[in-house]
């Protein structure tokens, strides 16, 4: 089988100390844009990130995620240096996939968070560990393992440290639905209902149904198959499980019925997508 294991990483890139003079500062700020997602953290000096509507100074500890296909730049001010991953978000397995909601809903903000110096330093160890495993010329699926939990740390402590707006009404509903999109990524795989996550947050089926619908444009049990789907197409792209053994791992009940929901949302059967995306 091709090796994956490098599959949702594009690159990583170091960059080391260094400042602009004056006179080459025009043009630094010209926009570029790529294809894949971009998190770079700050491990020394000051500089700003920019986007047409954005010009956000960062320095030391700031950690900052830029979709894919927003026209940024940036431009240091103190000497700086760092590290940059390159990725496809949607290529990651399926808790990673909830850290993305946010920017999948904000395709053209640049996002950053701050974080303190032991959260920083674990930050530096995981990406030093993903650009470890991402080097390895051999196959290895301990080092997709690896590079997979890595990336989850970094997004957890991106996620942890952003700065909260005060809560309103309307800004509790999407915190509560934050929870439950959490809830539902880290156990998409089990056999959860909608009723327990309602009756989790002190919500009825109902009533958690209409807000869910409200801020995803899809209904939770829906959201479930669809995120098992998801997870279901990267393992059968990914690996060599046996369908049934994948159908059983993302949650569904019987491979019928996971073949079923399949044709049903793309179209071909899982054997055939598998053959299709090689």
């Amino acid at each position: 089988m091709e090796n994956n294991t490098k599959s949702f990483v594009i690159s990583m890139e170091r960059f080391m100390p260094h400042t602009f003079q004056a006179e080459k500062g025009e043009g630094l700020f010209m926009s570029h844009s790529h294809e894949y997602d971009e998190l770079t953290l700050i491990l020394e000096g000051e500089g700003y990130y920019s986007s047409l509507e954005q010009n956000i100074k960062v320095s030391k500890g700031d950690l900052i995620l830029i979709p894919s296909r927003l026209h940024h730049g940036f431009v240091c001010t103190e000497p700086w240096q760092g590290i940059s991953l390159h990725f496809y978000h949607d290529k990651l397995p399926a808790y990673c996939q909830y850290l993305f909601h946010n920017a999948e809903r904000e395709p053209d903000r640049i996002r950053s968070a701050h974080l303190n110096e032991e959260d920083m330093r674990w930050a530096e160890i995981s990406l030093f560990q993903m650009e470890k495993e991402w080097k390895l010329d051999k196959y290895s699926a301990d080092s997709y393992v690896l590079m997979r939990v890595a990336l989850e740390t970094i997004l957890l402590l991106f996620q942890r440290n952003r700065v909260t707006l005060p809560s309103t009404d309307g800004l509790n509903d999407q915190l509560t639905i934050q929870e439950v999109l959490k809830e539902i990524h880290a156990s998409y795989h089990t056999q959860i209902t909608v009723s327990e996550l309602a009756s989790r947050y002190f919500l009825s089926e109902s009533n958690l149904r209409k807000k869910f619908s409200e801020l995803m444009g899809v209904s939770p049990k829906q959201y479930i198959i669809n995120l098992r789907l998801h997870e279901a197409k990267r393992l059968l792209q990914q690996t060599d499980k046996p369908v049934e053994s994948i159908s059983y791992e993302v949650g569904f009940t019987s491979s019928s019925r996971f073949y079923n929901f399949f044709v049903k949302a793309v179209g071909v059967t899982p054997l055939e997508w598998r053959k299709q995306s090689h």
